[in-house]
């Protein structure tokens, strides 16, 4: 029979577990239950300077692609400090927004309720084509000090509603789209059919300013013939007027379409074309028909038959004239036209004035029409 004193076999000391030992080997062990472990839990806010109530935890948030990450605890805005109301936490999307965008944190659809990033996070966002770093930590604090120059890691998205951290949002936007547009300037981007349509907007403004002074001085009466003009001319003159108006309007809606890359303005643009087109056309078509069909015959009908005394003397005074041929042929006599004096007939003076007026519109009006 074996003797129940038989001896245990000896272990070499050499090869004996310590205590230290055993206890990394359960730590390790629990770490990988843990990780191994789905662990749910929603996202906890703590009042700022207490603890949390009875029944809340600290906030965990457990992702099922990667191991276990404990999601940071941050104070909820003041209308909520008493709530212990919490949002399950959501990855966070990176949208660029506007400079002075800003938020009101009484309502529960803000940054923080929302499941919006925590505070004291760091991530990288795109922004006009370069990679920019960010920092959502608060501006309420860093503004302060904040310098001239806006932080390198200023975060273009985070919401701040106090002046300062608009402030120091604005000039971190110049900072990055100064940047933007010194290494890809507009005018490197632009095609030649861009500048083109730009040239043809710009060319288009400036005549039109031109037509509208031009308009003006007569509808004034600001020049010497302006009278007989607008006596005789005065549709030509509106028409001119109208078409510049059109024009100056249709410019500015190019030019805003154009800069800003906007088609709707662009299709806007082509359509108020038409209108200023055809008021253009409309003056060069009335001219050119009257200074093509014997001119001379016209006017010599519409003195004898159609002028007024008063018409007549208008064209007198201005053209220094007396009578249609001579000062005893229809003439208006006054103080200055009476049968014994030396002026000459208005027949020539009249025709070669409305010769070169209507032969001067139809010209420009068909050149700028296109």
């Amino acid at each position: 029979m074996a003797s129940d004193n038989t001896l245990a076999p000896v272990v070499p000391k050499s090869t004996r577990p310590t205590t230290s030992q055993q206890q990394r080997s359960q730590q390790q062990q629990q770490q990988q239950q843990q990780q191994q472990q789905p662990v749910s839990s929603e996202l906890s806010y703590l009042p700022v300077g207490g603890t949390a109530a009875a029944g809340v935890g600290v906030a965990e948030a457990a992702h099922a692609s990667g191991p276990y990450q404990p999601t940071p605890v941050y104070p909820q805005s003041a209308p909520y400090q008493q709530q212990q109301q919490s949002a399950p936490f959501q990855p966070y999307q990176l949208q660029p927004m506007p400079p002075f965008y800003s938020y009101n944190s009484d309502f529960p659809n803000n940054n923080r309720l929302s499941g919006g990033t925590p505070p004291s996070s760091n991530h990288t966002t795109q922004l006009g084509g370069y990679e920019q770093s960010h920092s959502t930590d608060s501006t309420h604090r860093s503004s302060r000090n904040m310098s001239p120059a806006p932080e390198p890691n200023y975060n273009l998205i985070q919401t701040d509603a106090t002046l300062e951290g608009l402030a120091q949002r604005w000039h971190a936007y110049q900072a990055v789209m100064k940047k933007h547009y010194a290494e890809d300037p507009f005018y490197k981007r632009w095609t030649r059919s861009k500048w083109m349509l730009l040239f043809s907007a710009l060319l288009l403004l400036g005549y039109s300013v031109v037509i509208l002074y031009y308009s003006l001085t007569y509808i004034l009466q600001k020049v010497p013939e302006s009278p007989v003009v607008m006596e005789f001319h005065s549709n030509l003159v509106y028409l001119s007027f109208a078409g510049s108006i059109f024009g100056i309007g249709s410019a500015l809606v190019g030019l805003v379409g154009i800069l800003l890359e906007k088609r709707t303005w662009l299709s806007l643009y082509t359509i108020v074309l038409w209108p200023g087109f055809a008021l253009y056309v409309a003056v060069g078509y009335i001219a050119f028909r009257r200074a093509k069909q014997h001119l001379r015959a016209h006017i010599r009908e519409e003195w004898l038959y159609e002028y007024t005394r008063e018409q007549r003397l208008l064209v007198q005074r201005n053209l220094f004239c007396c009578g249609f041929q001579d000062p005893t042929y229809f003439a208006a006599y006054d103080m200055r036209c009476f049968p014994m004096t030396t002026l000459p007939g208005c027949q020539h003076k009249y025709s070669l004035f409305e010769k070169d007026l209507l032969t001067t519109l139809w010209t420009w009006s068909f050149t700028i029409a296109p």
